[in-house]
């Protein structure tokens, strides 16, 4: 029976911050940690999945797919099964083990990076060829249907297209994609985990898409084009009535558009090999999440100081929904272990927990480690 060992990894974005449900853009790059999964196909209809970080087992049917909130891990795998299905995609049965180095809860996409491996796995175990923007499509429905998250597609995406040296931009209105080269030997992507539950990001992030929400009906109202989204307002639109928008929708129409402009300024300065340009449009990214999105917290705030006081960064920014998890740098190369000692330091004595830090540069999508046939 056909077997092999398959990984998907998880992200960081770059740049674009709650402009995805706003059908804006987004830049977000893989990153080198990842869900690694060994499968081995069966001759039933049954899945036996385990959790080597878990040490959890959960087996199913594929004929009899139900939620499951004693494991909610799995209904990460059922939901791929029950997508992979409803395209009439023909599963067998399988023997899933799969472990990962992705910090859960900080933000960097381990469900997305689940999603992506267990839906590649089973292509493969089943030499069934799914495109990889259909795969990804598959992946954010499964989280959206079967698990109940309303996320959006960037994390699906950059999992599974994600490459080497390559940033993913994304418009999240056509879901088109561009890979943008990230290749420089003078500057690292560091990630600062603050190690802070995101406690508040469910109750607020829901708060934020109704805000944004008001502000498209507010727009809908008054300019004569259809606007479905704000996406569909440009800064001028924004100047000529904001006056007119109450001041907490009017910040966050405003982090909306302005975010879009440093997303695609963002890429300019990439294009031209300009990582300094790069960082500061970060830094502005920061201060509008912080002022105008108002997601930001006084551990993220904080990292974001330390880091760009110290030589070598050319910008910081926190990344994520908010209120906890990471931030994302740009450091010069051989100011990283500095950078790190610094951070770790300055982070302790003001907030006595040790912060998390990972080195990567962009990594490749979800892929194919070893394949063989077992008798």
């Amino acid at each position: 029976m056909k077997m092999g060992v398959y990984s998907a990894p998880g992200r960081v974005n770059l740049i674009g911050e709650h402009t995805d449900y706003n059908n804006g853009f987004v830049l977000p790059a893989a990153i080198e940690k990842k869900i690694y999964m060994l499968g081995q196909l069966r001759e039933d209809r049954h899945v036996s999945a385990y959790s080597l970080d878990l040490s959890s087992c959960k087996e199913f049917n594929l004929e009899d797919l139900q939620f499951d909130k004693d494991h909610m891990w799995s209904n990460y795998l059922m939901g791929v099964v029950d997508e992979l299905q409803k395209e009439g995609l023909q599963i067998q049965g399988a023997n899933l083990i799969f472990t990962g180095n992705i910090p859960q809860g900080a933000g960097l996409s381990s469900s997305a990076a689940l999603e992506v491996a267990t839906a590649f796995t089973l292509a493969r175990l089943n030499d069934i060829e799914i495109e990889p923007v259909r795969m990804a499509e598959f992946c954010q429905r499964a989280e959206n249907n079967f698990v109940g998250v309303n996320c959006g597609i960037m994390d699906q995406y950059i999992s599974r297209l994600g490459q080497r040296e390559q940033a993913l931009l994304i418009d999240c209105q056509s879901y088109d994609y561009q890979l943008i080269p990230f290749k420089t030997d003078r500057y690292r992507i560091v990630i600062c985990n603050s190690r802070v539950q995101r406690g508040l990001v469910d109750s607020k992030y829901n708060e934020r898409r109704q805000e944004c929400e008001e502000g498209v009906r507010f727009f809908a109202e008054r300019l004569e084009k259809e606007v479905n989204s704000l996406r569909d307002v440009s800064l001028n639109d924004y100047q000529e009535y904001a006056a007119g928008l109450p001041g907490n929708v009017a910040a966050r129409v405003r982090h909306v558009l302005t975010e879009n402009s440093r997303v695609q300024a963002s890429v300019e300065a990439l294009l031209d090999n300009n990582f300094k340009e790069f960082g500061r449009l970060m830094q502005e990214s920061h201060a509008s999440l912080r002022d105008d999105y108002q997601v930001s917290c006084q551990e993220l705030d904080l990292l974001v100081e330390l880091a760009v006081s110290l030589a070598g960064v050319a910008g910081a920014r926190m990344t994520g929904a908010g209120f906890g998890g990471c931030t994302v740098n740009l450091v010069a190369e051989d100011n990283v272990p500095a950078f790190k000692e610094k951070i770790i330091t300055g982070y302790k004595n003001e907030t006595g927990i040790k912060p998390d830090i990972y080195i990567t540069d962009p990594a490749a999508g979800a892929e194919t480690l070893w394949e063989g046939d077992k008798v």
